[in-house]
């Protein structure tokens, strides 16, 4: 009875919401791997009136970063990474690029390296996301520009930092981060609506991005380089697919149970409501991260203790919380 109220309660929330908001996309809610609320909502192509689907793809930008995290772990595990040891053990290039020889594998997962991050560069917004950088090749944005801060001193998020992590998973396994990741984390978890994107490719039920204009009309997104965020930001996924990502947090099944403690202990502090740890914000009582790319919006937000899970992919990039989040912990905490 508790699990039905729930259920109806969730979706005149998130119905309300999506009418408030304008949503378009997909959300679900789910707990101990059961869904309680799941819901399409909105238009994946405005120009030939398709809609969204529970399906859809859209691209999860930052919610990337957790993935990347996770293989660096598993690589950790294997002995391939030392998670305190030197980025110049992995990539002497950077010496010549100027950056710090102090700079760890820790920090780059924190965003504690100091490096600065190549998307805020007045440069790049002002028509340079629209250029290839390939590998190394992102680093020559940042190669004059002096470092924010000493390393392990501060906190600041990094693109490029999560990069770096994609160029060392390619040097110590011989493979592509997409191969890598592909074979070890999305195979194994049967996560075959997830994938690399890429601005030029062509991606089965990809819903289209959209922005507000100067006048507030909606528009297509502005293009965007995709591979410049490879590790950092560049892939796609459908919400059922992410409902998959979450249960594989709790069972150990990708890296062993030490790992997952370290990957979820709040190591860097970023202000008075969240800690920030190895891919993950860590808030009191859950973790989760965001993302942002031109067309997209999105969340993923995990409360451990409850098995419980809202997952949020949009298609609009002006998409506002509103506090969604927190309402819905409030009805799982007033229905269960």
């Amino acid at each position: 009875m508790k699990v039905h109220l729930l259920e109806r309660r969730l979706a005149e929330q998130f119905d309300a919401y999506a009418e408030q908001q304008q949503f378009s996309g997909t959300i679900l809610v789910a707990q101990e791997g059961s869904i309680r609320f799941a819901k399409a909502y909105g238009y994946a192509n405005y120009e030939h009136n398709v809609l969204n689907q529970l399906d859809t793809r859209f691209q999860i930008a930052s919610i990337t970063k957790p993935i990347t995290a996770m293989a660096v772990l598993m690589l950790a595990d294997k002995g391939l990474i030392d998670i305190q040891g030197r980025l110049l053990e992995y990539i002497p290039e950077c010496d010549v690029l100027g950056l710090e020889p102090r700079i760890t594998i820790h920090q780059l997962l924190t965003h504690t390296s100091g490096i600065r991050d190549f998307e805020k560069l007045p440069q790049f917004v002002g028509g340079q996301e629209r250029t290839l950088y390939e590998g190394l090749d992102i680093l020559k944005l940042i190669q004059h520009a002096p470092k924010e801060f000493e390393p392990g001193t501060k906190w600041s998020y990094c693109n490029t930092g999560y990069n770096l992590l994609g160029i060392i998973i390619e040097s110590v396994t011989g493979s592509t981060y997409s191969e890598f990741v592909g074979r070890h984390i999305l195979a194994p978890l049967g996560m075959d609506s997830t994938g690399f994107g890429c601005s030029r490719s062509v991606v089965l039920g990809l819903a289209d991005g959209y922005s507000l204009n100067e006048h507030g009309t909606k528009v297509k997104a502005r293009f965007f380089e995709l591979d410049n965020f490879t590790a950092s930001g560049h892939m796609y996924s459908t919400a059922e697919d992410l409902l998959k990502w979450d249960q594989a947090l709790y069972s150990g099944q990708l890296v062993s149970e030490e790992r997952l403690r370290q990957m979820f202990t709040p190591h860097a502090y970023v202000d008075a409501t969240r800690y920030y740890s190895y891919g993950w914000s860590i808030y009191n009582g859950s973790r989760g991260h965001g993302g942002w790319l031109p067309g997209y919006w999105c969340k993923f937000r995990q409360y451990p203790d409850q098995q419980q899970v809202v997952i949020m992919l949009s298609n609009h990039d002006y998409t506002k919380e509103e506090r969604i989040l927190d309402r819905t912990e409030a009805l799982f905490e007033e229905c269960l």
